[in-house]
């Protein structure tokens, strides 16, 4: 009987928003004619403006073309048209940034970025992002480049945003190398390639293919693979030679200059190089001259320092005519040592160096600060929005709740169910370490103990055995109680308290030899600060397992072991100059297996690079 009267109001409530949404249907269409009215009048204004900016920006008018923007960004927020509101921020910033007012630029295409979200384009979010890490890159910021191009990835990776996603691609490839880590950087540039062999129709424009293989030859020469290098400079001064200067007189630039680097008495590298720099004052392009300016610098440093100090000069005064900080300090940086060392006065030049680092340093912090004020409100945007209409959606929609309800029971028993499965994988994990301390004592004070006592009692037993069969016996079980003890040592208690980062610093030194050379740096006392008691055991675990399996395969003469840390994880990154493997074969044995299980327990992931005859290469990251 409940139930029925319970179905019976279910059904009115039903009827009643059914007449609810007829008559304000009805009061829709009678208000439909007078509004389609107003609203083509002012998308008509809204197209007048767009039109406007084309004009002005065709003329290079950035200023015009910034101001008129702003008109549109007004008449778009008065409509409460998202399309046109991030259209509008957009332009702002695409035209701030030819000015090279790049702290502005970055903060209008943040605020695109943020209307993307909200409008659940991803493909527009992908795209902002690719311009904010192009600004923090030429600003010189190539971690906070590395790290929104990453992020932009996730909008756009398995797109047909070819030239975006490459374009991303890119910007890590070339902070990576500027960061110092070109093997890191060929990685991404391969993607690059990768991509292009997958879809080799992509529109992806000649200039654009022309910058991509100048960053992979410049990549290879920075790895002393100049033979590649020179090969794709060659291929490309071939293609563009008479059709394109600036890309010819690029590629005959840099050739020059990674001739000179590989050898200091090759003739060519100067011709070149002297070639480049023509081309480029016929063409009178401020960039191409600061590079060919700086490379003439560097190489007539040693051997002809006036005209080193010449060259240093006119990089100084074209980086000026761009207010390129990054190239004015590094036009400076050559310019103060000349002239100090050719006795000029330098304190001009001092100066100016000093109030362009403070300005770059400014303008970095300005993009900072607003990555930093913008991500939580960017990154929860979405959540916010999807409550908003859940709460409207429960208004007007009240025949909803019972599947409501039945969605939000669904969804307690989803997390008590995963919690359940969390805590169960906790408790293994807490009873695996438990066994293996166990097992640790049970081998040093049981059996390595009784092995002590023999080894005692045959060296007391003079008259029984042969000196010789004596020694051989003592070599033997001495071998086996130290193997016991190293055993023990692998499973043996983990301090996890504050002095973690001691003990784990310990771990790496002891497996330096003298046929192996460890090489690894102190971390800071506070790095391992907010990383969990358990990530610390099955790191320093991991760890050890990567170094027996070295010290019993690999022959390694030289082991690096790298460790970093940002806001979200901890990168840890292990490289040898052993004898490798295949990574197409089975390559995993069960050392490399526990390790893989460990850092699948905490979360986290294990990279292997490696060939045969070319060491191994293993990046470790695990959320913090």
């Amino acid at each position: 009987m409940k139930f029925k009267i319970g179905l019976s109001l279910i059904f009115v409530l039903i009827y009643n928003s059914c007449l609810a949404g007829l008559f304000h249907e009805n009061s829709i269409e009678k208000s439909n004619y007078y509004y389609s009215t107003s609203v083509k009048k002012t998308t008509d204004s809204l197209a007048l403006l767009k039109k406007q900016i084309g004009e002005f920006a065709k003329k290079k008018d950035y200023e015009n073309a910034i101001a008129t923007s702003k008109k549109l960004l007004l008449k778009a927020r008065v409509l409460s048209d998202s399309s046109h509101i991030t259209n509008a921020y957009w332009r702002l910033g695409y035209y701030l940034k030819k000015l090279d007012q790049l702290d502005s630029a970055y903060f209008y295409f943040d605020k695109a970025y943020a209307v993307n979200l909200k409008l659940k384009d991803s493909i527009g979010s992908g795209d902002r992002l690719l311009d904010m890490a192009n600004i923090q890159k030429s600003l010189g910021d190539y971690n906070g480049g590395m790290v929104t191009a990453t992020e932009g990835l996730q909008y756009l990776e398995g797109t047909n945003e070819l030239e975006s996603v490459i374009g991303l691609y890119q910007n890590i490839a070339i902070c990576q190398k500027e960061l110092g880590h070109p093997k890191e950087a060929l990685r991404w540039s391969d993607k690059i390639f990768s991509l292009l062999n997958k879809h080799p129709s992509a529109d992806v424009s000649a200039e654009n293919l022309y910058n991509i293989k100048t960053t992979r030859a410049n990549i290879l020469a920075v790895l002393k693979d100049y033979p590649t290098s020179f090969k794709i400079l060659d291929s490309i001064a071939a293609i563009t030679q008479g059709s394109n200067p600036s890309q010819f007189a690029r590629a005959i630039c840099n050739k020059g200059y990674y001739m000179w680097l590989e050898n200091k008495d090759n003739v060519q590298s100067e011709s070149l190089q002297l070639e480049a720099m023509r081309i480029r004052q016929e063409l009178n392009t401020a960039p191409g001259l600061i590079s060919s300016s700086i490379h003439l610098a560097e190489y007539y440093f040693e051997t002809n320092k006036p005209l080193a100090l010449d060259y240093a000069q006119k990089a100084l005064t074209n980086s000026k005519k761009t207010n390129n900080p990054v190239a004015i300090l590094e036009a400076l940086d050559l310019l103060l040592p000349l002239k100090k060392t050719l006795g000029q006065d330098v304190s001009e030049e001092a100066i100016f160096y000093s109030q362009v680092q403070n300005t770059l340093e400014k303008t970095k912090q300005a993009v900072r600060a607003i990555y930093a004020a913008t991500k939580y409100d960017n990154d929860t945007l979405e959540k916010k929005n999807l409550m908003l209409l859940a709460q409207v959606a429960i208004k007007e929609k009240q025949k909803i709740l019972a599947i409501s309800a039945a969605i939000i029971s669904l969804t307690l028993i989803v997390f008590v169910i995963y919690y359940k499965n969390q805590q169960k994988k906790k408790e293994q994990l807490e009873m695996a370490y438990k066994t293996e301390l166990r097992l640790s004592k049970k081998l040093h004070d049981e059996l390595g103990n009784d092995i002590f006592y023999l080894m005692t009692q045959v060296e007391k037993n003079n008259q029984d055995t042969d000196s010789s069969q004596k020694v051989i016996i003592l070599e033997g079980l001495n071998n086996i109680y130290q193997r016991i003890r190293d055993i023990s040592k692998e499973y043996t208690a983990i301090d996890t308290g504050e002095n973690f980062g001691k003990e784990f610093f310990s771990l790496l030194n002891s497996y330096s030899s003298t046929k192996t050379k460890l090489i690894t740096k102190e971390l800071p006392s506070n790095f391992w600060d907010n990383v969990s008691a358990g990530a610390k055991i099955e790191v320093y675990r991991i760890l050890q397992e990567l170094l027996v399996n070295m010290k019993k395969h690999s022959q390694a003469t030289l082991v690096a072991i790298t460790c970093s840390k940002n806001n979200k994880q901890v990168v840890i990154r292990y490289v040898d100059n052993g004898v490798g493997f295949s990574l197409k074969k089975n390559y995993l044995g069960n050392g490399l297996k526990n390790v893989e299980n460990r850092i699948k327990g905490i979360k986290g992931n294990i990279i292997f690079d490696s060939k045969p005859n070319e060491g191994v290469t293993a990046t470790i990251t695990f959320a913090i």
